[in-house]
């Protein structure tokens, strides 16, 4: 699960999860408006002690979470009003118990607003009681809004990354060979420096929903004979005689999440969960798979091989484009 300790829907486990988590963030994304108070997430348990924690959104009251163990029970709290516009809200609490102090966040993703409080006195997370609500056990309520959620030991969200899916065929010296089943040291071919070694291959699981949707680039767009999932923030390459009437050079990037049109590319919400990966070639490389190109995983210092549209670049593009064919040249 990468760097996620718990993650909503997901029965995946990992071997040095802690019992308890005594330090770091628990992360919660749903859906706006919500015009009334209500109950986001609940757990309620009895064994072997009594233990509660609790997501309550009131645009009036605020943004709480309630944390109870055995005859401990603290409540942390942003104040309202809070504001709200149709889009994405994001709940993130950190919490440091050894430390003794807690600090949350409320945003709206799309305006960039945010809200914030912080105090004293947080308890540590169960991790029992975490994978009890991310799998919808006994005793856990999750109220429709809610996207996605999960836990992690790290104090900032776990660094998002360009990934593919496994079923992506990507082309190497043994033919197509669907993405989840490379291995390092096999042989990828790129556009741009011919075949190269697979360094790394990291294994992702992410939410599917909220911030982190992924994106399905259609066919016959890009040049390919099947549709691909990719990550939102997945470059790909475009070019033809659009790319240089508009941009004046022959082949550009572009985020996946640029091209959702709802034909060329579309976002894709039918799984909570997705399990994916990304190609490290040790430097930037346009890989190709099934007649599409994207760029492999890479620092974000890295200087990339072509320019790099921005995301309100997209717009003019497709209109040019009238839904014609992307490509790449190959």
């Amino acid at each position: 699960m990468t760097d996620w300790i718990a993650l909503s829907d997901c029965e995946d486990r990992r071997d040095d999860t802690p019992a308890l988590l005594e330090r770091g963030l628990f992360v919660l994304e749903f859906s706006l408006p919500l015009d009334q108070a209500t109950v986001l997430l609940h757990l309620q348990s009895d064994t072997p002690w009594p233990r509660t924690l609790s997501v309550f959104f009131d645009p009036e009251a605020g943004l709480a979470v309630l944390h109870r163990q055995g005859h401990d029970l603290r409540r942390h709290l942003i104040p309202g009003p809070l504001p709200q516009h149709q889009g994405t809200a994001r709940l993130t609490f950190a919490f440091d118990a050894p430390d003794r102090t807690w600090s949350m966040r409320y945003e709206i993703i799309e305006l960039g607003i945010r809200h914030s409080a912080n105090g004293s006195q947080p308890l540590p997370l169960s991790a029992a009681d975490l994978r009890a609500l991310c799998t919808a056990g006994d005793g856990s309520q999750r109220h429709r809004a809610v996207l996605w959620f999960g836990a992690t030991q790290h104090d900032v969200l776990p660094d998002r990354a360009p990934w593919i899916g496994l079923r992506t065929p990507v082309d190497t010296t043994r033919g197509a060979v669907a993405a989840g089943l490379l291995k390092p040291g096999d042989m990828i071919a790129t556009l741009d420096r011919g075949f190269l070694p697979l360094r790394t291959l990291i294994h992702r699981t992410l939410p599917s929903r909220g911030t982190f949707v992924p994106v399905l680039l259609r066919t016959p767009f890009f040049g390919l004979s099947s549709d691909i999932l990719v990550s939102s923030d997945q470059m790909v390459l475009i070019s033809g005689a659009s790319i240089e009437y508009l941009f004046g050079v022959e082949e550009a990037l572009i985020s996946a999440a640029s091209l959702c049109d709802g034909h060329v590319a579309q976002q894709d919400e039918r799984r909570a969960v997705t399990h994916s990966v990304s190609l490290d070639l040790g430097s930037p490389a346009l890989i190709t798979a099934d007649g599409c190109c994207l760029m492999s995983a890479f620092d974000s210092l890295a200087q990339l091989p072509h320019r790099a549209l921005q995301d309100y670049e997209a717009l003019p593009l497709l209109t040019l484009l009238g839904r014609t064919a992307l490509r790449h040249v190959a």
